[in-house]
């Protein structure tokens, strides 16, 4: 298992809350690159409001379910599996990383990569798609939800893309209805870049705090066994 022995010590929210930043971060950073080479991400046009967020804030359960629990919990499953029972199986599909023996990393981070650029995909290739733009933000949160989802559970996954898509969306919407501007217009707005700063900065925070608990935990692990 990924590091089972800390599964007791991890505190949900601070995972949720710290990925979701990381991957507000990484989309922020991503879109920023794209447009110095004058790639654009539009999202899908809705003649109703109220409709599109209600899409977005039910899409996650939809989302993970396929992407998370059927491209990538069954073929865990049918990997790592060393027991057929109902109970194991569901198990196993909520949370993969408590319930299977994940010893082959390098066929996981595959298997997870693989299905985030499906993932990618799906969200530029399907009837009211965005631009192009939006692939590789989609395939890089596609990745960080795949990962969130074997190490820590099907729970994780769905929420850190739910807030993704609820706060975001929830936030312009209200930009919209005070300021009687489209949605699309609201992302280009000064008061959407102020809250992508924030983001920013809360992103890079969460990455630092990572970067300090890999290395910490690689310089623990060299330390003698007393």
């Amino acid at each position: 298992k990924l590091d089972s022995k800390l599964d007791s010590k991890l505190n949900y929210m601070i995972i949720i809350t710290k990925w979701f930043s990381i991957l507000i971060f990484i989309s922020i950073m991503i879109d920023f690159i794209q447009q110095q080479f004058g790639i654009i991400t539009i999202a899908p046009t809705s003649e109703n409001n109220l409709i599109q967020f209600l899409y977005v804030s039910i899409s996650p359960l939809v989302e993970e379910f396929g992407f998370r629990i059927i491209l990538i919990g069954l073929p865990l499953f049918a990997f790592y599996s060393h027991k057929l029972s109902v109970k194991h199986f569901f198990n196993s599909l909520w949370n993969p990383n408590c319930n299977l023996v994940i010893y082959n990393l390098r066929k996981t981070m595959v298997l997870i990569i693989l299905v985030g650029i499906f993932f990618g995909l799906a969200h530029i290739m399907s009837g009211e798609s965005w631009s192009e733009g939006k692939f590789a933000q989609a395939t890089a949160s596609g990745i960080i939800l795949g990962w969130l989802y074997v190490r820590f559970g099907i729970i994780v996954s769905i929420l850190v893309h739910w807030g993704t898509n609820y706060f975001i969306f929830s936030y312009a919407n209200f930009i919209s209805q005070i300021n009687g501007i489209t949605i699309e217009n609201v992302f280009s707005s000064s008061l959407m870049n102020s809250i992508e700063i924030l983001f920013l900065v809360s992103g890079v925070f969460s990455v630092i705090l990572l970067l300090i608990t890999y290395f910490n935990s690689k310089n623990n692990a060299k330390l003698p066994i007393q």
